[in-house]
């Protein structure tokens, strides 16, 4: 399905420059484990978000909406997909898929609709273990095995363009980037974290580090900033923020979770929440503060194992 042409240039992975983790003494609060929940704000940015699906043992993908409200809706189903490792969603509806073994991409959008568009194939990528969205159309390339990033752009077109290498980077487990610029860093082992910016342009620029963060296995990204902490062994969660600077804040603990192997949020302040192994998932929203609602249960996803937000 992905065979056309396209040589525009892809983040090798070679020795290149920019800034690495610098340890800063600042410590923010951190999200931590106790019972009181957030109080719930009215305001979600009114605008649209669609999911792509996708299983890499059967190469299908699907399609579906979720509204600013945690209302799901169920598109469509596309068979015939390549072998993909990572798939990207962005904010201005673009999509990056990547396969770490063979260095191939391939980038498509999918619209307010859910209607899924494909773009065109890009080769040359380097290895990396991690790739995330931020602000409309950036992204941030990682390999935790040698400290490297690159950056580059895709818009709302899905054309792609790469933008810098980055060398120097701490060990991190988790980057999550948000539709406001922001990138949260942190490492699940050491508990440490660290922000950063991306601008529209893909320009990097480190803002500092934080210490002493709870144990998590999932972060999400929703909004313009606000963040959602999981730990899918103790089920606990926890929320924050994120302003456009890389500015960190704790806003509140969170209990009651189920088992969740997948979280998505997406722009418009919805979150998905879906477990692969039982095919059910729940939606929920996450205000521009940082407060989170719960909104319902879903049953009878299909096996899936990778989901995109934009």
């Amino acid at each position: 399905m992905f065979n056309h042409s396209n040589q525009q240039q892809a983040p090798f992975v070679m020795t290149p420059y920019n800034p690495p983790f610098y340890p800063d003494l600042t410590v923010f609060e951190h999200p931590s484990v106790s019972f009181d929940y957030p109080v719930e704000r009215e305001f979600i940015r009114q605008r649209p978000g669609a999911l792509f699906f996708y299983n890499i043992d059967t190469r299908m993908g699907a399609t579906a909406t979720l509204g600013a409200g945690g209302n799901y809706q169920y598109v469509s189903r596309i068979p015939g997909f390549g072998r993909w490792t990572h798939i990207v969603g962005t904010a201005n509806g673009a999509l990056l898929f990547y396969n770490a073994d063979s260095g191939v991409g391939a980038t498509a959008t999918l619209d307010a609709g859910g209607n899924y568009r494909y773009v065109g194939s890009l080769s040359g990528f380097g290895r990396w273990t991690h790739i995330v969205s931020a602000n409309q159309g950036s992204l941030l390339f990682y390999n935790a095995d040698t400290g490297i990033g690159a950056t580059a752009t895709l818009d709302a077109g899905g054309n792609y363009r790469y933008v810098s290498r980055i060398p120097g980077f701490g060990r991190w487990t988790h980057i999550v980037g948000s539709a406001n610029g922001a990138l949260l860093f942190y490492n699940a082992d050491s508990g440490v974290g660290a922000t950063a910016t991306l601008d529209a342009g893909g320009n990097y620029r480190y803002v500092g580090s934080i210490t002493r963060f709870g144990s998590w296995t999932h972060i999400a990204s929703a909004n313009q900033g606000s963040l959602l902490f999981y730990n899918a062994n103790t089920r606990v969660g926890a929320t924050a923020t994120l302003d456009a600077g890389g500015n960190y804040r704790y806003v509140g603990s969170l209990s009651g979770f189920g088992r969740w192997t997948h979280i998505v949020g997406l722009a418009n302040g919805a979150l998905l929440f879906y477990n692969a192994d039982s095919g059910v998932g729940a939606t929920a929203t996450l205000d521009t503060g940082g407060n989170y609602r719960y909104v319902g249960s879903l049953s009878g996803f299909g096996r899936w194992t990778h989901i995109a937000g934009v």
